[in-house]
């Protein structure tokens, strides 16, 4: 069984990062070695300095609606959940690192490495997925946002309510069409399998500490 930990270690020029650390050995160590075995050669940008890459299950995201999209992920049993990312966006737009995890009752697997391709997405459709989206309303949204699901995607009235209410149309956006684009293996350029196996207490123990948060510190 393999180990996992979050610390704040030294990277580079007297700098320290905080970084997944497995079986005593920095995630980002391996992520070099495994480019060097599979042909790669070195980590290229912008991935490159991997080092530098933030820990999303702790870091401060631009806005709430990523922060909370975060936490979402974290509580779910079997995805591809992002665990690096740019230090200097942390709005998931840039370099996403995810693993392929699933939990059992004892366990939790982290199968694959991979890093997401942004290439297949789509900001038009990503647009149609935020409060517009009906088909994922619950009875709850419906007494709330009703009126706002038949806005026109574009109308003036749209560009109102998301731009006073973005936080919302985010973390909406990222859940009907983020989270499905990152279970979507061809939206994803597998490194390694690593097939990692944690206990399951320790895991959920280690997680629960964590918090993505906005950068601001607010939270809804």
């Amino acid at each position: 069984m393999n180990t996992l930990e979050i610390k704040m270690i030294p990277v580079s020029d007297n700098y320290k990062n905080e970084c997944f650390v497995i079986d005593g050995i920095p995630l980002q160590e391996y992520m070099k070695k495994w480019y060097r075995e599979n042909g790669w050669g070195e980590i290229p940008q912008p991935i490159a300095p991997v080092d530098d890459l933030a820990v999303t299950w702790t870091g401060s995201f631009d806005n709430d609606g990523d922060a909370r999209f975060m936490r979402w992920l974290m509580k779910k049993d079997r995805l591809n959940l992002p665990i690096l990312s740019c230090p200097e966006d942390m709005d998931l737009s840039c370099i996403v690192i995810v693993a392929e995890i699933e939990k059992t009752d004892e366990f939790v697997y982290w199968k694959r490495i991979g890093k997401v391709n942004h290439s297949i997405e789509s900001i038009e459709e990503e647009k149609e997925h935020g409060i517009v989206f009906a088909d994922s309303y619950s009875d709850e949204d419906w007494i709330k946002y009703g009126d706002m699901a038949f806005m026109r995607v574009g109308s003036c009235e749209w560009r109102e309510w998301t731009s006073a209410h973005w936080s919302e149309e985010l973390f909406r956006r990222h859940i009907n069409y983020t989270y499905p684009c990152y279970q979507d293996d061809r939206n994803i350029d597998w490194i390694y399998a690593c097939n990692w196996c944690f206990d399951r207490k320790r895991y959920d123990d280690l997680a629960s500490a964590c918090r993505p948060k906005w950068c601001m510190d607010r939270d809804k």
